[in-house]
């Protein structure tokens, strides 16, 4: 019986061991020590038929250090469980011999009157919840073995240093100051792999994040960078020194994680094309054997013991529901059930810690902002390589500045994606990596540029006219690619030009489709929108004014607004006061409509003629 989230027990219930503490000056006991007369193992308790096992590994984990004063065990499970099924979890866990409660009498002078005091582990289940401790002789010859592979070519003098600290078993400074032993095995390897590895990636001029090894070493994100200091004094280098190596990240300031498995996000994908109106039969039954291979992936990644918890065999069974189906709508009917299955299996898939850190993101810095996204560079740990990602900002803050649920930004970020993803496919058309639209926070990764055109004008006023014109050359490429399909980029400005360094020159891509115009598009909730309508000195007036009234003309102005800016280092607007090469196409580009180029072609054309007289 519960009153008010106390946690009462039937003290000679059948099962339970009692045990009461009395004081010569009380007349009845101050305390009771309550517990579970059988104990038949933490694992057997877990996995009866309670359905309450997540709330109990939670409680576990809450007494995993020790124990805890009550009401801190209910205020910390109240958050995320309900008092009726929190009460019921500790009844079985108590008469289990799983956890033991320290009752204390309110007033033991005149009655008895039992409330909880003190909640912790059994000492039968501390045993087997204890991790199992490491054989230290073995972990040293691992230990040796992996700095030796990490250091192996290099000369670096912290190599023989490090050999000597595993040798004596302790690691001290120059002056004998000691940092690091075997007393506290884990921050000792935490120190040693960490100078081995930042010497290994200073010699090859590579970085990693920091989090990222601490996944690869302890799957854990954040121990390494507990000892960080220690790594740092131990190496005697600085921890600039060594965060430019081993690299910062900014995870814990971001809204949400950004977990992306791929087999589950490419499963998901594809069956959304199945669920296409215009896919036949055949090809969904010929998609069968691909959908068996992520699953297949999907069972490879997570381990023969989760996978028997999610059942994940269960789902190759689709092959014989599809032969044995019969109709187009049964096929229909399997496949909305399988999406929602593999929507379920990515939220409990994304519940196993050691998966989620495997895959997730981690991010290093913004490095651009807009009106409804930020876009952050990023490590994937899947590809062990630095991109862009463009997250879109939560509602909670469309809700301060906008007051409203950001519906018609969210909109905008799925056509971005759409546009991208299935339309649009040119080398200067930035090209996105993976996605994630199932849920807050919606973002994508893309290729991270050597800079924006921002950026590169800023660090090379002295480039030459030919370089200028070949960036602007792969602007208009772009652009005409992007006519041609009748869509209209609508936001054209210095820093969404990215700029790419190759062993053939600057490679152009076009990016940030946010305000990009799908005429062919029913959308008309976002074509009206009147706010984040483009960068003033490079947008069309009229598109200022309504945003809703921007045309291929709109482009064609920004295109005339970006050659001045190429040609003169100078915002357009100075366009009236410095005259440049090309002025009369830089002039015509952004006149009235009715005298402007109609056409990206016309454009271009005027402006090879005028190249040909300066040759």
């Amino acid at each position: 019986m519960a009153i008010n989230h106390i946690f009462t027990i039937e003290e000679h219930q059948t099962g339970l061991e009692v045990n009461k503490i009395y004081r010569n000056e009380y007349r009845f006991p101050v305390e009771m020590l309550v517990k579970g007369r059988k104990y038949s193992g933490v694992e057997a308790t877990l996995n009866k038929q309670h359905g309450k096992k997540i709330l109990m590994e939670f409680v576990l984990k809450l007494l995993s250090n020790g124990p805890k004063q009550y009401k801190y065990v209910i205020s910390q499970m109240l958050q995320k469980f309900n008092w009726f099924d929190l009460s019921d979890a500790l009844e079985i866990l108590l008469l289990d011999g799983v956890i033991q409660i320290t009752f204390k009498n309110l007033n033991p002078r005149k009655s008895v009157s039992w409330l909880p005091k003190i909640v912790g582990l059994d000492p039968r289940a501390v045993e087997s919840l204890l991790p199992q401790q490491p054989d230290i002789d073995l972990e040293f010859i691992e230990l040796r073995k992996s700095v030796i592979n990490l250091t192996v070519e290099t000369r670096n003098p912290l190599k023989k240093r490090i050999l000597q600290w595993i040798e004596e078993r302790k690691i001290q400074d120059q002056s004998g100051t000691l940092i690091a032993d075997v007393t506290s095995f884990r921050k000792y390897k935490s120190v040693i792999l960490t100078i081995a590895h930042y010497i290994y990636l200073r010699d090859r001029g590579q970085t990693v994040p920091l989090r990222y090894l601490s996944n690869q070493i302890w799957d854990h994100p954040r121990l390494l960078c507990t000892y960080k200091n220690e790594s740092a004094l131990a190496a005697e280098i600085t921890l600039d020194e060594l965060d430019s190596v081993l690299l910062n990240d900014i995870n814990s300031t971001l809204h949400a994680p950004l977990v992306s498995i791929s087999p589950v996000e490419e499963l998901q994908r594809l069956v959304d094309q199945l669920l296409e109106p215009e896919t036949s039969q055949d090809a969904i039954l010929s998609s069968v054997s691909l959908i068996n291979s992520y699953i297949h992936k999907i069972i490879e990644i997570v381990g023969d013991s989760e996978n028997k918890t999610l059942n994940l065999l269960d789902y190759y069974d689709l092959h014989i529901k599809f032969t044995d189906s019969g109709s187009a709508e049964a096929e229909l009917s399997i496949l909305i059930d399988f999406k929602e299955r593999i929507a379920a299996l990515k939220k409990e898939i994304l519940k196993i810690g050691h998966i989620r850190h495997r895959f997730e993101m981690i991010v290093l810095e913004e490095v651009g902002s807009g009106s409804f996204a930020r876009v952050y560079r990023v490590f994937d740990p899947e590809s062990n390589k630095i991109v862009a990602c463009k997250i879109l900002f939560p509602r909670t803050y469309f809700k301060q500045i906008y007051a409203n649920d950001g519906d018609e930004y969210i909109l905008r970020f799925k056509r971005e994606v759409r546009l991208l993803t299935k339309e649009l496919q040119h080398r200067n058309i930035i090209e996105v990596g993976k996605i994630q639209l199932d849920g807050s926070p919606f973002w994508f990764t893309m290729p991270l540029a050597s800079f924006t055109l921002e950026k590169w004008m800023k660090n090379n006023r002295n480039a030459s006219v030919d370089q200028r014109m070949e960036i602007f050359k792969q602007i208009i490429s772009g652009i005409k690619y992007l006519h041609k399909r009748e869509k209209y980029h609508r936001d054209l400005a210095p820093n969404n030009i990215l700029l790419f360094e190759t062993n053939h020159g600057l490679e152009v891509k076009i990016a940030d489709f946010g305000l990009a115009k799908d005429t062919k598009s029913k959308s008309f909730f976002t074509g009206l929108s009147k706010r984040g309508y483009g960068q003033e000195d490079f947008t069309d007036p009229q598109q200022l004014n309504n945003l809703a009234d921007s045309t291929h003309l709109s482009d064609i102005y920004s295109l005339g607004a970006l050659l001045y800016y190429l040609l003169s280092n100078k915002l357009p607007k100075r366009r009236f006061y410095f005259s440049i090469m090309y002025q009369s196409v830089v002039m015509k580009a952004m006149d009235k409509r009715n005298k402007r180029y109609q056409t990206v072609y016309d454009f271009e054309y005027d402006l090879n003629e005028c190249m040909k007289l300066d040759e």
